[in-house]
């Protein structure tokens, strides 16, 4: 026997009189009737009838891979399977889950389409710029915060943006094994906290100034609250590495990722969480300083940590 399936309102446009002898639908741009005879079932099923973006025009950055969201209507829609595809490839590829890996400058249209034979489908125009005038880092980057202060486009140590770089326990200015209170240069069992200031930028204690030279320097708490404040953040992924795309007052973006933190001999929160030093002690704990924590959900600027742990470093220049 054959079974139908059809929507209850394509059932109710094809009741005719010829009911009583079968049952007539539209099949490959014909009518045809189906004999009561070779119709065991029917089962009323609810199409796709909408499909839409949450946002219908994207612009990533090259190398950028980040997740397109769609909404399926009805909700209680019997099939909800959907199939993606891009206009151009070579721009920005798309996968089954509807990660779309932006490939090379351009623009390209990405479809989704449901596999219930509706026909619904929605389309996303995907831009891909460039996140850095070339591929000659370091590069500062403006903004648009009112201090006037520039963004390296790399942490200290990384030769990529999307790089890790360097871990430096604050006011040391080279990577080690271990990060503990044994190892931390200016911690004494017996005497506590070596006092190296309240503000290491610009200083010898500056990893930032130490090997990237002047003007670059740590960012101060002001400064990590400035650029939390006055910026815009979005979880992505950058040539296979996680973390954040910030965006700035006047558009221009910089890319943190999320590198983690050192502690004894272990790297903790890679590719889940970043932590970044300021160079600003915190004032009701010598043993503390003031840095900016980085996850999928939340940034914080205030976040604060031992000195001796060992984080990552993003440097500024200018006011």
């Amino acid at each position: 026997m054959r079974r139908l399936y059809i929507s209850f309102a394509l059932l109710l446009s094809m009741l005719t009189a010829e009911a009583q002898y079968g049952l007539r639908v539209w099949k490959d741009g014909k009518s045809v009737l189906f004999p009561i005879a070779n119709i065991d079932s029917i089962r009323f099923v609810r199409p796709v009838t909408d499909i839409y973006f949450s946002d219908d025009v994207v612009e990533l950055k090259e190398g950028e891979t980040r997740q397109l969201t769609v909404s399926v209507l009805p909700v209680d829609a019997d099939s909800k399977g959907l199939t993606w595809s891009s206009s151009t490839p070579s721009v920005a590829s798309v996968d089954a889950q509807g990660f779309v890996t932006a490939v090379s400058i351009g623009t390209s249209l990405i479809t989704v389409a449901a596999t219930d034979d509706s026909g619904v489908k929605a389309e996303c125009e995907v831009t891909v710029k460039r996140l850095c005038p070339d591929d000659h880092h370091p590069h500062a980057i403006d903004l648009g915060l009112p201090s006037g202060t520039k963004w390296c486009c790399c942490n200290v140590g990384a030769s990529t943006p999307e790089g890790y770089g360097g871990y430096y326990a604050w006011g040391e200015t080279s990577e080690k094994s271990a990060y503990n209170w044994d190892a931390y240069a200016y911690y004494n069992k017996d005497t506590g906290y070596v006092n190296i200031g309240s503000d290491i930028a610009g200083t010898s204690y500056d990893v930032a100034t130490v090997l990237m030279g002047a003007p670059w320097r740590m960012p101060s708490a002001e400064l990590l609250l400035e650029f939390v404040n006055y910026c815009s953040r979005q979880w992505t992924m950058l040539n296979g590495v996680n973390g954040i795309l910030v965006t700035g007052l006047n558009g221009a973006q910089i890319f943190l990722p999320a590198a983690g933190y050192q502690w004894i001999d272990d790297l903790e929160g890679a590719g889940s969480y970043g932590y970044y030093w300021s160079s600003s002690l915190y004032p009701s704990h010598d043993g503390k300083a003031y840095g900016l924590y980085i996850g999928p959900i939340e940034w914080y600027w205030s976040n604060k940590a031992s000195r001796g742990c060992g984080r990552s470093v993003r440097a500024v220049c200018g006011d």
